[in-house]
């Protein structure tokens, strides 16, 4: 069944879009909480742009990918926290050592000890 809405001459009180500055009704943010229009809404802008992250998880063979949805300001804190860790001193970093490459030096230097 459908239901019918008849237009009323309700005057809203109108107040600017924070994003594109046009008018757009009160109720808008005082009901919903957006302070933008919903032509900023429909086009991506009234909120910010949007970045997703691809998150490996799990082990085995139970691995999935998540993407994480970040806004535009959380997306650029990422980004700065991901260059400060690869800028880090190599002091301040914890030792890799690739245990089959010292096996192999080890067992060089040993042969080369018995040659002798």
């Amino acid at each position: 069944m459908l239901q019918t809405i008849e237009k009323s001459n309700m005057k809203l009180k109108m107040i600017p879009c924070a994003s594109c500055d046009e008018p757009m009704p009160e109720l808008r943010l005082t009901k919903i909480g957006l302070n933008y229009c919903l032509k900023c809404s429909e086009a991506g802008l009234g909120a910010g742009r949007k970045q997703g992250i691809p998150i490996l998880m799990g082990e085995g063979d139970h691995t999935w990918v998540e993407t994480v949805i970040m806004t535009a300001d959380q997306y650029d804190t990422y980004l700065n926290q991901e260059k400060a860790e690869k800028e880090l001193d190599k002091e301040n970093k914890s030792e890799k050592i690739d245990f089959d490459d010292v096996d192999a030096r080890e067992i060089k230097s040993k042969r080369n000890s018995f040659g002798k």
